[in-house]
This record gives structure tokens, C-alpha cells and sequence, in this order.
């Protein structure tokens, strides 16, 4: 059974998979080269299926992650004891919702369109199935997991009239136990404040995560209370007299008002603390310490590294397991694998990210390269070894290798290594990079020796394999590798094991054997608003504005432009 995953909603891009693995799948702004590129994601759609060697009329089934219908089993009830309630409290709240409801029947009529012309004119209308935009991402979370058990939670801006679910899986089903309306969501309150903060809302909350540790989380914490917080029942409840509305978009004099004159890191420290709190104490009602659980999140809250690292060291939770391509990016993926789960009960765990196109052959590159460059071409052994000269030296080292990585992570196929030393790199490197960041870069670091970087790390998190939580930093890392440790004494590593990536693994081993440095900083290959590199094209662009000092392709091939490279040699 061939399933094709379709987005083309807040973010465009197509999956592959099969009763047993994911063939492939890609998000349409690496082919396009512009980022979140909200369109049909026909580049995406065509690589995946090349990659089976498969056309339209082959697939069996379409999963598309949005419903977009109002269900009289989920929602009916859900919003009209959420309306009775605001008309009973403050009938003059009444606008806010019934804009919102109209917002979410109309916004993505265009989209449905458009997905439905597709499977029109490729005369495959009766090979859609259509599952809801949070059981795409939760439940999907879960089958991804390496747990037999566990509660599964949805959080975003809105998708399907909700923006909060959570669920049990029980009897080979789920249970859902929570949900909460687009009128009451954390992910419209997040981004509001990164609004607020002058960035882009729904693409820069991170930037809000790192800023808020330079700020004091309990100062203005009563303002966001006025926003957003749960009742005694332990709902989410929105307030829309203070500047919280369930939109990215529409009037901020209320909120700019409400934190007139107040500091933006403290702004950031108490929407953080903030978002952290309601969900922790949601999330306590359905853990203990005599009924621990797994948890497994997705939904583009869940890109807040802090939160997950929270949520984690909660009395009660097990482990925890973030979809690595948490937000609408991974819709196309999400909606598949729910699929597969829904017709034949079957799951795939903890797949590799690495599923995206794959780099040419050193050989085929070495034919594309120019005399503007020169390269060398040797066994991974050298390589490595190279490698690490240029480390020591402080160069900056594009990886084009292998297959692209699906999601927002970067996980060392298409990375940007360097020594994780030098506290000063945060600056000149994102100048580099021309990006404006508050979190520090991500450290890579050998399993062998993360237990003794990372406070309460443990062989089985298989979360820290995809940069998806911090961990409170051990002195030992804080003063080895002070490039990566933020101002929290927290880092938000991707811990590599031998079987996931033996070349880096090995690069790791030896950097720490020659610097007493257990780290190298990975960012993504890419520069601010690009996507991340796909192609040894995009690759090589980098290498000629300067971004990188040169380019490693294959494990096996150097290149880089024509000037004195002496110290490959060192």
C-alpha cells in the first residue's frame, strides 16, 4: 500500500510511505527556495514519488492533515458550553468569537480548493482521506514513538476548530481527554507576543524563547494572566479585553498598551513562564508519580524547547517523544502515518529524519565544480581528519551529505559545523548568517558523552536525537563548550549515536580526543529567511557569499574556493 501525505495549507510539502517505512518526503520550500512557501507543493509531490518510482494513479491513498469540517461528535458541544459560558461572564466578548468562528469556516476555503482541483484533474477524488488537523499531529506523535502506552498532546495556533487535544492510548485507540477551542489558544497567545516583540508570529517564537532568559519571569506575569490561563477545572480560558484575540493579525493597541514601558526580555521571560505553567499544570491532572506516563507531543507549540524540557522533569513522566517535524511542516507526514494506523493498524517508530533528496555522487559533484574551487577527495578517515584541521582553526564547515532532513532541524546532512569554544561566535556568525538570534546555537554531542554534559540525560530520550529539548548543562560542558550554554545554563543539543551517524559520531570522538571539547555547534546550512540547502547548488551559493569556509560532501569530498588552505594539513 502506496499513502501520499498532501500539505499545502500554512506550509506546502508531501510524504511517501509504505505499510512498513517512509520512502520520502520534503517540504516545498526547498525546491523553491522560498521560505514556508504557502503553494501547492507539485516539486514535493513529484520528488516523492520519483523516489518509488511511482505516478498519481499508483498511490493507493491521499491523507490530507485538515478536515476543515465542524463535527457534531468533537466540536458541537465543546463550543456551545464555550459560548454559554462567555455569555453568562461578559456578553461583550461575543464579537471576538463569533469572528473567530467565521475566520475558521472561510480562511482555508481557498486552500480546499485548490488541494480539490488537484485531485480532480488528476481524476483522484475517491483516494482522499481527510483526518483532523490535531490527530495529524498527535496521534501521529504517538506512532512515530518508541512507546507501547502514553498520552499524546496537539498544540497550535488553530487547525479544525480546535487548538488543544489531549489523548490516552488505550485498547489500540485514542482516547481523547481534553480539547480546547481556537478561541482559547496558547498558540495565538504566543505569537500575539511575539508580534508584540517586533518578529514575524507563527515562524520566529524561538527567538521569543531565547530572549526570555534574559529577562524575569515573575515580573509581568500577572499581564499574561489577564491574557490567557485555566480555570479551576483546568480548561483553557482566553480573555479578550486586555489585547489576547485568537488571530496572529488583527488589533494590537490593547496589547501594546498592557506592556507600555515594560522591558521586551521581560515581556518574553513572562509569556514564557507563562505558557509553561498552564500546560505543566494541565498535564499534572493525568500524571503522577504512581501512574507515570510517556508523553508524545507535536503541534507547533511544541517547537518550545524550554516547554518540552518542562514538561519532561515532571513528576510522573516517563519519557517524552516530540515529533521531530512538530508544526504544519510535518502535516504531509502526520496524516500518513495516521492513515497507515487507521486502515491496517500498523505503525512506524521512530523513523529517521533523513528522508528528504539526496546529495550527488563526490564524483558527479567534482564534474559540476568549477575551476573556481578546489577539493580534495580521500577515504572518511582523512576526511575526518581534515576535518578537524579546520576546526582548529576556526573555520566554519558546510555538511552536504546524504539525504535532506525533513522538519525545522537541521541534524548534520545539511548542517553548519564549528568549534562550540569561542562565547563570541554567537555574534559574528549570525552576522554572518544575517539572522537575528537570542538562544545560542544547538550543540552535536557523542552519546558517549552526554551524561556527563547534560543534567538527568538518559540513553533512552530519544528526543535529544532531534534537537527537539534543553537539559540544565553540567559545569563540565558549561566550561568546555560555553558557545552552546545559554545564559540559563541550558542547551538544546542533538545527541549522536554510532548507528545514527557513524561519521559524525567519529568526528565527534576525535574532537574531543584533540580539544577537550565534548561539543561542535550544528546550525542549519542556511542563511536568514532561506530555507535550508538542498542541493550541492544550494550548497556551493554559501561557499561563494562567504557563509562557510568550505564544503564537506559525502564524507568523502572537500571542497572550497581558490586561496591558501594550508592547514588542512596541520
Amino acid at each position: 500500500m502506496y499513502i501520499l501525505g498532501i500539505s499545502n495549507n500554512d506550509y506546502a510539502g508531501a510524504c511517501l510511505i509504505t505499510d512498513n517505512q517512509i520512502i520520502a518526503a520534503a517540504s516545498e520550500e526547498r525546491f523553491t527556495r522560498i521560505k514556508a512557501h504557502n503553494t501547492f507543493p507539485h516539486k514535493a509531490i513529484a520528488f516523492v514519488l520519483h523516489e518509488a518510482n511511482l505516478n498519481l494513479s499508483q498511490i493507493d491513498k491521499i491523507a490530507y492533515g485538515w478536515a476543515s469540517n465542524f463535527s457534531k461528535d468533537k466540536h458541537l458541544e465543546l463550543y456551545f458550553d464555550r459560548i454559554v459560558e462567555t455569555c453568562q461572564r461578559d456578553p461583550s466578548e461575543i464579537p471576538v468569537l463569533r469572528k473567530r468562528l467565521k475566520d475558521e469556516i472561510f480562511n482555508d476555503i481557498e486552500k480546499q480548493n485548490e488541494f480539490n482541483n488537484f485531485l480532480i484533474n488528476n481524476n483522484i477524488l475517491d483516494k482522499v482521506v481527510y483526518i483532523d488537523h490535531h490527530e495529524s499531529h498527535a496521534n501521529a506523535s504517538f506512532l512515530c514513538s518508541p512507546f507501547e502506552d502514553g498520552l499524546t498532546i496537539s498544540c497550535d495556533g488553530r487547525g479544525d476548530f480546535q487548538s488543544f487535544t489531549l489523548s490516552k492510548f488505550k485498547n489500540n485507540k485514542f482516547e481523547v481527554l481534553q480539547r480546547e477551542t481556537t478561541f482559547d489558544s496558547l498558540g495565538y497567545f504566543y505569537g500575539r507576543i511575539t508580534a508584540l516583540l517586533g518578529f514575524k508570529p507563527n515562524h520566529h517564537e524561538g527567538k521569543i524563547t531565547g530572549l526570555a532568559a534574559h529577562g524575569n519571569p515573575i515580573k509581568l506575569l500577572h499581564k499574561m494572566k489577564k491574557l490567557i490561563d485555566i480555570d479551576k477545572s483546568y480548561r483553557i480560558r482566553a480573555k479578550f479585553n486586555d489585547g489576547y484575540l485568537p488571530s496572529y493579525y488583527d488589533n494590537y493597541q490593547q496589547l501594546e498598551s498592557l506592556f507600555l514601558g515594560d522591558k521586551p526580555e521581560d515581556i518574553a521571560a513572562a509569556a514564557q513562564n507563562h505558557l509553561e505553567n498552564i500546560l505543566t499544570e494541565i498535564v499534572k491532572q493525568f500524571v503522577s508519580k504512581d501512574y507515570p506516563q510517556n508523553l508524545c507531543l507535536a503541534g507547533g507549540v511544541f517547537g518550545n524547547v524550554k516547554l518540552n524540557q518542562r514538561l519532561r522533569e515532571l513528576e510522573g513522566v516517563r519519557n517524552i517523544y516530540i515529533l521531530p517535524a512538530m508544526g504544519d511542516d510535518g502535516l504531509p507526514l502526520g496524516a500518513a502515518i495516521c492513515v497507515l494506523f487507521n486502515m491496517i493498524g500498523k505503525r512506524i517508530q521512530t523513523p529517521s529524519m533523513k528522508i528528504g533528496p539526496l546529495i550527488e555522487s563526490s564524483e558527479e559533484i567534482i564534474k559540476l565544480i568549477s575551476n573556481k574551487y578546489e577539493y580534495i577527495i580521500s577515504n572518511q578517515h582523512d576526511i575526518i581528519t581534515k576535518s578537524i584541521n579546520l576546526l582548529k582553526n576556526n573555520k566554519i564547515l558546510g555538511f552536504a551529505k546524504g539525504r535532506m532532513e525533513f522538519g525545522p532541524r537541521a541534524l548534520c546532512n545539511r548542517s553548519i559545523i564549528c568549534s562550540a569554544k569561542d562565547i563570541t561566535i554567537n555574534t559574528w556568525l549570525n552576522e554572518r548568517l544575517n539572522r537575528t538570534e537570542f538562544m545560542p546555537f544547538a550543540p552535536i554531542v557523542a552519546d558517549i558523552f552526554a551524561k556527563d554534559c547534560f543534567i538527568g540525560w538518559c540513553n533512552d530520550h530519544i528526543a535529544s536525537h532531534y534537537m527537539t529539548m534543553t537539559y540544565d548543562c553540567t559545569e563540565y560542558f558549561k566550561s568546555h563548550c560555553p558557545a552552546v550554554t545559554h545564559v540559563d545554563s541550558t542547551a538544546r543539543p542533538q545527541i549522536i549515536t554510532q548507528k545514527a551517524d557513524p561519521f559524525i559520531h567519529r568526528l565527534l570522538v576525535k574532537w574531543e580526543q584533540l580539544s577537550n571539547e565534548p561539543a561542535l555547534i550544528n546550525t542549519s546550512f542556511n542563511i536568514h529567511e532561506e530555507p535550508i540547502v538542498c542541493t550541492v547548488e544550494h550548497a556551493l551559493a554559501n561557499l561563494n557569499k562567504g557563509i562557510i569556509d568550505a564544503l564537506i560532501f559525502n564524507e568523502n569530498l572537500i571542497v572550497w574556493k581558490n586561496k591558501d588552505m594550508e592547514y588542512l594539513n596541520d
